[in-house]
């Protein structure tokens, strides 16, 4: 069950923080009631919280959007399924973000020969220093890249999020 942002959990030391206090489901306390994407509250931010000159506070928060999210959604709705097909009562399906990956690529101009793109892959979204205690990511699954090969990334990453949104034939192939 997604935990509730107090005010204790923001303000202890983030060093304490662990990947596992992430939620595995995002069945709320509301058992009908499932959270994802932006309506999901983490537990705190990703890194230590930081403050600008001027006193403002910035606390770094994972996506919530793209893939991270459709991950999520995956998993309640396959969690929602096994609740009406098979009468369970609680979550089915896990999908902590301090388990699954995400991508990204940030297209920064449409020329196909020119054109170039940020492209961006971290594994966990959440950093696990238990598992990976120099960084908190696999560095093999963790890249970042800028040029002509991101903008084509991000066009192929285009053409098939519609091909799955319009649902044809053989979307569901389509990874998230």
């Amino acid at each position: 069950m997604p935990r509730r942002r107090s005010s204790s959990a923001w303000d202890t030391d983030h060093k304490d923080w662990k990947a596992s206090d992430w939620p595995e489901t995002y069945q709320t306390q509301y058992k009908n009631v499932f959270a994802i994407g932006i309506a999901f509250a983490p537990p705190h931010a990703l890194s230590q919280p930081r403050k600008t000159t001027n006193g403002t506070a910035v606390a770094p928060s994972p996506p919530r959007t793209g893939m991270p999210s459709a991950i999520m959604g995956r998993a309640v709705a396959g969690s929602i399924a096994d609740v009406i097909l098979n009468g369970a009562t609680e979550a089915t399906r896990g999908a902590s973000m301090a388990k699954i990956g995400a991508a990204c690529v940030a297209s920064a101009g449409a020329n196909i020969l020119s054109g170039t793109a940020a492209a961006m892959t971290m594994f966990p979204v959440v950093p696990d220093f238990e598992t990976y205690p120099e960084t908190g990511r696999d560095l093999v699954h963790t890249t970042g890249e800028i040029g002509l090969a991101g903008h084509w990334v991000k066009r192929i990453l285009h053409t098939a999020f519609l091909y799955k949104a319009k649902a044809k034939p053989l979307w569901w192939l389509i990874p998230e």
